[in-house]
């Protein structure tokens, strides 16, 4: 009997192994950081793709800045609008990048990418939340997942919407969740970001990693933040 086990319990064990594997990937991690979760399938880097991981039960870091901005452009299909929200945490000494489209109930198309950048020369970790809301800052629970993600040229990370399903984009009235980029920079500055699908959101204000001190414009442009940040709280207090 104890032989009968034992030769079972070595034909199941990789069945097993396997099964516990799509467990922790489709689901969220285990409660830790959101460096060390985004750690674990690695990159993305160089000409890979990965799937981003999903890290919603793990914790942010200290909030260093956050902001909101507005895009608006125009394709023969008509005008597409909405909010790109971006903030950078402090995820025990190396800088943590949160982005979120929102796309109006009025655009024209969906959207299909958001491109994050300048990430040239550091580890580009990537990972989402579905929690948005939860973080207290510009940030939405939103319903519209990242499928895959990929660096362009060695500097911009781009977060596919619609690879390999075109039905997964950021439709008109839908909020993706919020994508990170977890890096190994210990601190940021300005930087940028845009959306895209049948045209293009151009460079939009955001924050990107540096290895100095923040510069007095990252510092106004946070300050801008939360100020309208400030702004939108007491108007939809009233």
């Amino acid at each position: 009997m104890k032989t009968l086990k034992y030769e079972i319990s070595l034909r199941y064990a990789p069945i097993a192994a396997t099964l516990l594997v799509g467990l922790f990937c489709g689901s969220p991690a285990l409660a830790g950081t959101i460096e060390s979760c985004a750690a674990v399938p690695g990159g993305p880097s160089g000409t890979n793709s990965v799937l981003p991981r999903n890290c919603t039960a793990d914790t942010s870091g200290t909030l260093e800045g956050s902001m909101s901005s507005t895009y608006s452009y125009t394709s023969t299909d008509g005008t597409t609008a909405g909010f790109v929200y971006s903030a950078v945490y402090d995820d025990d000494g190396t800088m943590d990048f949160y982005y979120q489209v929102v796309n109006s109930s009025s655009s024209a198309t969906a959207i299909a990418q958001l491109s994050a950048f300048d990430f040239t020369g550091f580890t580009t970790n990537a990972a989402f939340i579905t929690d948005g809301g939860g973080l207290g800052t510009v940030f939405v629970n939103g319903t519209i997942a990242p499928q895959l993600t990929n660096v362009e040229a060695g500097a911009t990370v781009n977060f596919n919407f619609n690879t390999p399903l075109e039905s997964g984009v950021i439709g008109a009235g839908d909020a993706s969740y919020v994508v990170i980029i977890s890096t190994n920079a210990t601190s940021y500055t300005v930087g940028g970001d845009s959306v895209q699908d049948g045209g293009s959101s151009g460079t939009l204000a955001a924050f990107q990693p540096s290895n100095g001190v923040p510069e007095p414009a990252s510092l106004g442009l946070m300050g801008l933040g939360l100020i309208a940040l400030a702004g939108l709280r007491r108007r939809y207090s009233r």
